[in-house]
């Protein structure tokens, strides 16, 4: 018994299977639970809407929301968990950018700071101020780009949204870049991204940015300048370019906005953790 205990290769299977038991534990520990089942899922997202639309503030659920294929779920089922899984996201990011604007206002940055903002904002240098800074830096309206999420991924179900986070269906022409080949087109990608955060980050950022949008960017200034609300449907005319089908986007836009309720949650704020 011994001779059996001193032998190498009995002590090695012995390290091996204690080893085993060690990483075993450690991921049951570590590891993330388990996502709860559809059907609650699909529950806890229409009682968080419920309450948002009642108290005007929206909770973001302890787990991740999943999204399944359009063939294996109800229309209203997947457009609550869609809801519920991009509210939260697009109130958090118009409050980054309502801080940032809000930090711009005091008149407390730097030079050097300011013209890092301006460069995040994809000014040139010789153009960045605070002035023109602020049409760039400001928040759009919930309504708007919950529509414009729901349009260009099919309600979180399209192939782009599914594989690569990419929900706004953005365009880049970088072979570099992340994205996904469209199947019936050629010569640009749909961008990818790590997280559907980013995905609402990159999108509000490009109609706060590119040149596309400028009118947009004008028009909210104005309606700001003139202290009136921004308007979802006024600004959603300024969008045309977003699409190739032109006026007809607008349209569906309003449409979306106006069958699916979501003027409701423009002034939706997130509900403290």
């Amino acid at each position: 018994m011994r001779l059996a205990l001193n032998n190498p290769l009995v002590l090695a299977i012995s390290a091996l299977g204690a080893l085993s038991v060690l990483i075993a534990l450690a991921w049951a520990v570590l590891a993330p639970p388990a996502p709860p089942s559809l059907d609650k899922q699909i529950a806890d997202a229409r009682t968080v809407l419920e309450r948002a639309r009642r108290h005007g503030a929206i909770e973001k659920l302890s787990y991740p929301i999943t999204i399944p294929r359009a063939d294996t779920i109800t229309t209203d089922a997947r457009k609550a968990l869609f809801l519920a899984k991009f509210l939260p996201l697009v109130v958090a990011e118009n409050a980054r950018i309502a801080a940032q604007r809000q930090r711009l206002q005091s008149r407390t940055l730097g030079p050097a700071q300011l013209k890092a903002l301006g460069l995040a904002y994809r000014m040139k240098p010789h153009t960045i101020s605070t002035e023109r800074l602020l049409v760039r830096i400001d928040v759009l309206p919930v309504s708007l780009v919950l529509a414009q999420a729901a349009i260009e991924s099919a309600w979180g179900t399209s192939r782009f949204a599914q594989q690569g986070n990419a929900y706004f269906g953005e365009r880049t022409f970088d072979p570099d870049a992340p994205g996904i080949a469209p199947k019936r087109a050629s010569g640009f990608k749909v961008k990818s991204f790590d997280s559907a955060r980013m995905s609402v980050r990159s999108y509000m950022r490009t109609l706060n940015t590119h040149r596309a949008y400028k009118a947009l960017r004008q028009r909210r200034a104005q309606l700001r300048d003139a202290g009136k609300p921004q308007s979802d449907q006024e600004l959603a005319h300024f969008l045309t370019d977003y699409s190739e089908i032109g006026s007809d986007y607008i349209n569906l836009i309003e449409r979306t906005m106006a069958d699916n309720r979501l003027q409701a949650f423009d002034h939706i704020s997130l509900s403290a953790p």
